[in-house]
């Protein structure tokens, strides 16, 4: 009776891991043509997905991680049970993120508009024969103020009455320089400032100016005659103060003519002007010896 039982316990022990050794069957699958099952399935549904990562490569995500189990208390003084290491990860598989992505997301790309040759040739050409422009150099404007443009027109006009002046002259080498010398009340004097103007001009004297008039407010009240060439106050040599009169001077006797007639009794500075022509020829010393010698000669008394 014991050995009847025992054989009965290993037969079925056997039986038992026969069938745990034994695959499981799977269940039948439809017969189906492959055609028609491709026919009637999406397109998404035809692009297989990525394979599945072998079983040692697999690896829960790291929000599925089984949580630790508390330390047992008996065993706080004594050993402590190392930290649970995550399985390393392998480079060949794709991870499960990537995986899960790369099977839900479906790529498609947009209509591309082709062209025909004979167009491709034309604007190939057309792109051959027109340059390209070049960008031109960036220009800097600058607001001209009026009173540039007025410094600038007594600066020619300086340059002007240098070029006309008897020291001009001299320079270019058309006349050599002389003594200027005056005469007046029985005085002899030389008076170098004659060399600054020019020679054969037409010299309007200006009486009648006030301390604050200055060779720029006497040549500024002039200079919208064409002709007009140069302004001089006389001041004196010691204390450098107007003695009230100056000098005009114009190229064009016209310009001469009309600037008596309407600047006559205009106000320049604080006072009203006088004008009248210029004898400074007179009181040259050859002039003065010339009509002393025509006096003698008609019988005159000098």
């Amino acid at each position: 009776m014991a050995d009847d039982r025992i054989r009965r316990i290993e037969a079925e022990m056997a039986k038992f891991e026969n069938e745990i050794n034994q695959p499981m069957a799977r269940p039948p699958m439809p017969n189906v043509p492959s055609g028609m099952a491709l026919r009637f399935m999406p397109h998404s549904m035809q692009v297989r997905g990525p394979s599945m990562p072998p079983m040692g490569m697999m690896r829960p995500p790291m929000g599925m991680m089984p949580p630790r189990p508390p330390p047992n208390m008996g065993m706080m003084g004594g050993f402590m049970p190392p930290p649970m290491r995550m399985p390393p990860f392998m480079g060949g598989g794709p991870g499960p993120s990537s995986s899960s992505s790369a099977s839900s997301s479906t790529i498609e790309a947009g209509p591309t508009r082709y062209l025909a040759p004979g167009a491709i040739g034309v604007k190939s050409d057309k792109q051959n024969d027109e340059p390209a422009p070049q960008p031109g150099p960036s220009k800097m404007l600058t607001q001209v103020l009026p009173s540039d443009v007025e410094l600038l027109a007594a600066k020619r006009q300086q340059e002007v009455a240098y070029q006309n002046s008897y020291i001009g002259q001299v320079l270019r080498g058309e006349k050599k320089m002389k003594r200027f010398l005056r005469v007046g009340g029985g005085q002899y004097w030389e008076d170098p400032s004659l060399a600054e103007w020019d020679p054969s001009d037409y010299r309007i004297f200006c009486g009648d100016l006030g301390n604050e008039v200055s060779d720029e407010l006497l040549a500024k009240a002039f200079r919208r005659y064409p002709s007009f060439q140069k302004a001089k106050v006389v001041r004196d040599k010691r204390t450098n103060k107007s003695k009230g009169y100056g000098f005009v001077s114009f190229k064009d006797p016209q310009d001469f003519i009309r600037a008596c007639r309407e600047m006559d009794g205009k106000y320049v500075g604080n006072r009203p002007i006088k004008l009248r022509k210029s004898n400074w020829k007179e009181r040259n010393v050859d002039e003065v010896k010339k009509k002393s010698k025509m006096k003698q000669k008609l019988g005159l008394k000098i």
